[in-house]
């Protein structure tokens, strides 16, 4: 056995065969983490520099728009030139997006940038994740992603405070003046040690129906998520509108040739119990993770800045339990972990559920959402595994963007729904939810007694709907469970057949 054989049997991510391709990809995963963590924090800043306040949403909107849609276009560019090719373009494009918003004289021309950093923000996502099942055999596959996973943690923590010595010294354009070298360094990393499946590019063939289609669900959703709890009716024909395009998109997906994605890439098993299980699991932590700050900021009286940090438990529950599973699955399989988190979900909603319903001391509600996100991460992880597992190289930016963008919409709906049911019990209550936006808008208010308890019922009617999704989770993830099981088996044995019907 020669060196290089022994070490794809034996060596690790931080061997010496996959060091540079491991330095690359969480350079990739530093640059989206850093931008997506430490630009909220500097938003106030911006619209006191540039003005136009009605168009701050938009520097986050704008982003997350565009690379919902770039994530998802990505697979078929992956699949056609391969991923260091994809990465290249990608990195420069982004390198020049992040030069344009750093220089933006006005709120406009920094929203049309921030729009095109998303669209190489989605690709560098779906390049991360495919070049870890093209780059590592897939014994590595979970401690790269749990790699990846620590990579998001140690900025959740270090983002906010980089941040802030970013704007005490430099000011906002400095947050993307430091991104510069950041991108430069990922694209020197991965220029040649990132894989590629293609060593002639082929002809890239984008489905121009399908693209419109999904740029019009991601737009209809948006518009929906802005409406809710402002304009209902507004609300509703934005989500009917929603699903009159994915409608459309599916139609268009198995009639179309060389569809944008493929039906198979959704339905065909283990791929469609992945995608479900991964999208009802955060949507059951994020629904209410995204309002836990709110609920501490007023219910509880805490600080704006304390109240921000209190998100991050979920945050590195999610990391520790992704760097747990790339050990279990030495022994496990993907399902039994995917099962785990699961079932961890139902009682860690239960735990914090009760704990804001009857004031519990705020360490053991962190506790329980440091559990949520450790459900999360086993489901998340283990599921991406057994996704890349399934997948051919020849498929294999397809099927990754395909689930990044179920993803993307679990996280959009279940923060909106979220905050739907929030709204409306404050209403509800006390007949006024301004003071709920004011908080979340940045504004220092001074709540009343019966506003603070609304708040801390709607959140409790949160849970209860992170519950429910939870449910779903578990369902679906028993089902992934026995179905696995089955195909492990031989013909035959404990009554059950090899084959799934």
């Amino acid at each position: 056995m020669d060196l290089v054989e022994k070490q794809e049997t034996t060596g690790g991510i931080w061997s010496p065969a996959y060091l540079p391709v491991t330095l690359a990809n969480l350079t990739i995963v530093a640059i989206a983490a850093f931008d997506g963590l430490a630009l909220v924090a500097a938003l106030p800043s911006i619209a006191d520099d540039l003005g136009g306040v009605a168009l701050l949403p938009w520097v986050i909107t704008a982003y997350l728009a565009a690379s919902a849609v770039a994530g998802i276009m990505a697979g078929p560019i992956i699949d056609a030139v391969g991923v260091r090719r994809t990465f290249r373009a990608t990195g420069v494009w982004f390198l020049f997006a992040s030069a344009a918003a750093a220089a933006a004289p006005n709120m406009e021309l920094l929203v049309a940038a921030r729009a095109l950093q998303g669209i190489g923000g989605g690709l560098v996502i779906s390049v991360a994740l495919t070049a870890v099942g093209l780059a590592y055999p897939q014994r590595l596959r979970a401690r790269a992603f749990a790699a990846n996973s620590m990579v998001w943690g140690t900025l959740g923590f270090g983002g906010p405070v980089i941040t802030a010595g970013l704007l005490a010294v430099a000011g906002w354009r400095m947050i993307f003046v430091v991104q510069l070298p950041i991108t430069a360094l990922a694209l020197a990393a991965g220029w040649r040690t990132l894989p590629s499946t293609r060593d002639k590019p082929q002809r890239i063939v984008m489905d121009g129906r399908g693209i419109a289609l999904i740029v019009g669900l991601v737009a209809a959703s948006l518009f929906a998520v802005a409406q809710v709890g402002v304009r209902w009716p507004l609300a509703a024909v934005g989500a009917a509108l929603a699903i009159a395009f994915g409608r459309a998109f599916w139609t268009n997906s198995g009639r179309a040739d060389g569809p944008l994605v493929e039906r198979t890439h959704i339905t065909r098993f283990p791929l469609k119990r992945i995608h479900l299980t991964s999208g009802l699991v955060l949507i059951a932590g994020l629904a209410a993770d995204n309002y836990l700050p709110l609920y501490m900021q007023t219910t509880r009286g805490r600080s704006e800045s304390f109240a921000a940090f209190s998100v991050l438990f979920l945050t590195v529950g999610w990391s520790s339990a992704a760097f747990l599973v790339s050990r279990l699955l030495e022994r496990w399989r993907e399902a039994d972990a995917i099962l785990l988190g699961s079932l961890l979900m139902i009682p860690a909603v239960i735990w914090a559920g009760v704990g804001v319903a009857l004031t519990w001391p705020i360490p053991v509600i962190f506790g329980a959402f440091y559990v949520m996100g450790a459900a999360i991460g086993f489901v998340s992880t283990a599921g991406l595994t057994l996704l890349q597992a399934s997948a051919d190289d020849a498929e294999m930016g397809r099927v990754n963007s395909a689930h990044q963008f179920i993803r993307t919409l679990g996280i959009t709906y279940g923060v909106a729904v979220g905050g739907a049911i929030l709204l409306f019990v404050v209403g509800n209550q006390i007949g006024d939810v301004e003071v709920v936006r004011d908080v979340l808008g940045g504004e220092d208010v001074v709540a009343s007694g019966p506003t603070l308890d609304a708040i801390r019922d709607g959140l409790v009617w949160v849970l209860g709907f992170s519950g429910v999704a939870g449910l779903g989770c578990l369902a679906a993830a028993v089902v992934l469970w026995r179905a696995t099981r089955r195909l492990a088996l031989p013909a035959g044995a404990d009554g059950a057949d090899s084959q799934l019907i």
